[in-house]
């Protein structure tokens, strides 16, 4: 099995165009946000001459993030080439994976968006090869069936086989009956640490079982550390954070504010030993609705880097104070808000 870890949007733009123009069979992706063009690079433009190669090109897109798409030129030509697009439209539901399968042999998979916006921030999306990847493969060819795929050699890889003992997992949610498989994977792997635990994520607005199982290990003496942008793309979710942070900090949580670049990464390690890089956010959206996508590792190597990036950031963040000293007026508002609403579990 091999991997590499992108830190940056553009770095990981690199690296999936690359695997575009060197693939042989097959290319598959999943994607929230797609623009056509995004730093002198256009995906659509390159999976067009894959298609025109006769590489069998498939796309999944969200509807509502890439609505401009729907009937653009770039994706009537696309299809012309022989690539087939489909977009994924459910109430209440949105595609937040973000999955690129070259051959069926090489994943990327992550948080990282394809949009011009998204060019300076920080993000991480892992290419993995191995065993792992059929498991992908069959989670794309459900989503593709559920938004209307009907090539039958895809949809028959829908049918995940059993997992041996492996150093990598895929773990989904919301495609078909794959609902809980990563609430399930936090709490257990909050719920087994012994000694820390380490989260990064853009937005913090987690679910109450999310924060009375991160109190329990801190009662076990286990150290709890959170990462959060000092600012997001988003207002709100930085008042957001800077509340949840106040929160979790009079908890016992050390929470850290990186400046800079939004971060807008999706990870956790667990003990130093076992990590997770995906799309979800620590939100009631990304455990409840919306369909994400990640892998969770073992694999001391992948470990290893991962601790590395993140140590690297923890060491130009800042570390939250206690009380209300870090918020702002209208973060108190906005927090009682919530409390009234049943978001914040206290206050």
């Amino acid at each position: 099995m091999q991997h590499r870890i992108f830190t940056t949007s553009q770095k990981a733009w690199a690296g999936m165009l690359a695997g575009i123009t060197k693939a042989e069979k097959s290319i598959y992706l999943e994607m929230y946000f797609l623009e056509d063009d995004v730093a002198g690079n256009s995906f659509l433009a390159e999976l067009q001459k894959a298609a025109d190669r006769g590489l069998k090109v498939i796309v999944i897109l969200d509807m509502r993030s890439s609505h401009r798409l729907y009937n653009s030129d770039a994706i009537s030509n696309l299809r012309k080439a022989g690539a087939e697009i489909l977009f994924f439209s459910f109430f209440l539901r949105r595609l937040h994976r973000k999955i690129l399968i070259i051959d069926e042999k090489t994943t990327f998979i992550g948080g990282v968006n394809i949009k011009k916006d998204f060019a300076s921030w920080r993000d991480l999306q892992i290419r993995v090869t191995g065993r792992v990847v059929p498991h992908i493969v069959s989670s794309f060819a459900r989503t593709y069936k559920e938004c209307g795929g009907k090539e039958s050699s895809l949809i028959g890889k829908n049918k995940q086989s059993v997992f041996r003992r492996a150093k990598m997992w895929f773990l989904e949610r919301g495609i078909g009956k794959k609902t809980e498989s990563f609430k399930k994977h936090y709490i257990q792997r909050i719920d087994h640490a012994q000694s820390s635990i380490t989260i990064v994520t853009p937005y913090m607005l987690p679910p109450r079982w999310f924060i009375a199982h991160l109190h329990q290990a801190l009662l076990r003496g286990v150290i709890v550390e959170i990462m959060m942008p000092v600012a997001t793309d988003h207002a709100f979710a930085n008042s957001l954070n800077r509340s949840y942070a106040s929160f979790l900090t009079r908890l016992g949580v050390r929470c850290y504010f990186s400046p800079g670049a939004m971060n807008h990464s999706k990870a956790m390690l667990i003990d130093g030993r076992e990590g997770l890089i995906g799309s979800q956010n620590m939100d009631i959206l990304s455990f409840d609705f919306n369909a994400e996508a990640g892998i969770f590792f073992n694999d001391p190597k992948i470990v290893k880097d991962l601790s590395k990036i993140i140590e690297k950031w923890k060491s130009g963040a800042r570390l939250s104070g206690y009380g209300l000293e870090n918020l702002y007026w209208f973060d108190v508002v906005f927090a009682f808000t919530l409390r009234l609403f049943g978001f914040l579990p206290l206050w």
